[in-house]
């Protein structure tokens, strides 16, 4: 698949990639790699990094496997957990097996097991929540490309099927010799004019509206504490349809954009809000060709 080939298809899919975006999925999809595939999105929350991946997986027709990170990730979600009411049933005697019938694969295995069947697309979300121990180990299986079992079973991926994209927001720093291992990209935010346009295409609604919504998620982002995202855009804009004024524009604004009080701040407050709020409505207001909204 050459370059334009990606971008057109992934564009079919629904995302909007930036030029970073298809280096940084042809560096993956290079071939000859002797160990397994992988990359790091590092980013603030909402910019799109799941959805690259999840984007790769539907432009390959390969199946997507998703795990989100917590604090209390362990080597049985990664590898093997045992079913502890599997395992009293056996006990039991209400159903027939073998001890080894108790256990079941954790997300690499999953992969691993995916990887044999046909192109897989792994995603491991916010690995930054994790604890650290979960760099080596997800680092040795990126080396080996093999999940190794209780008794001693192996299982082995298919090298040439497998990719796996990491993402992580900043929480912790991610162990050196994982860093090492994969290549990393720093994704940003759309450019104000291409949000603006995606809202437009999404809501039907006006321009004006969607560039409005665009300068308030970006004054949020630059001054507040959160990164108001492209999805949260969108919200809003739908959400117009259902308001009555622009008190209720101003309910949105909270409901969709503001997280925190210094989001609130950074729209110049309470005042702020409904002088935003009023702008908006009028946007949406505002006749338009075709008809009135």
């Amino acid at each position: 698949m050459n370059i334009l080939d990606l971008d057109k298809v992934l564009r079919a899919t629904g995302y909007y990639p930036r030029p970073g975006d298809i280096l940084f999925l042809r560096v993956l999809l290079r071939p000859g790699s002797r160990s397994i595939r992988a990359g790091l999105i590092s980013g603030p929350p909402g910019v799109g990094k799941t959805s690259l991946g999840r984007a790769l997986a539907r432009a390959l027709g390969g199946e997507e496997i998703y795990f989100l990170c917590h604090h209390w990730v362990t080597e049985e979600d990664l590898f093997l957990r045992i079913d502890p009411a599997r395992v009293a049933a056996l006990a039991g005697g209400l159903v027939e097996g073998r001890p080894e019938d108790a256990w079941r694969p954790g997300v690499l295995l999953r992969a691993t097991l995916a990887s044999q069947r046909g192109p897989v697309v792994l995603i491991i979300d916010e690995i930054d929540k994790a604890p650290e121990r979960v760099d080596a180990l997800l680092l040795d299986f990126l080396q080996t490309g093999q999940v190794v079992g209780p008794f001693g079973e192996k299982w082995a991926a298919n090298r040439e099927n497998l990719l796996v994209i990491l993402t992580d927001n900043g929480l912790r720093p991610l162990a050196e010799p994982l860093l090492r291992r994969v290549f990393r990209y720093r994704m940003g935010f759309l450019p104000p004019e291409v949000e603006a346009d995606l809202i437009r295409k999404h809501t039907g609604g006006p321009a004006p509206l969607a560039r409005a919504i665009v300068d308030l998620m970006n004054k949020i982002r630059a001054e507040g504490v959160s990164s108001p995202s492209l999805q949260e855009g969108i919200g809003l804009a739908a959400a117009m349809a259902v308001a009555g004024s622009a008190a209720d524009v101003a309910l949105l604004i909270r409901g969709f954009l503001i997280k925190a009080p210094e989001d609130e701040e950074a729209l110049g407050g309470e005042a702020g809000i409904r002088q935003a709020a009023a702008a908006l409505w009028g946007e949406w207001r505002r006749p338009r060709k075709g008809g009135a909204p």
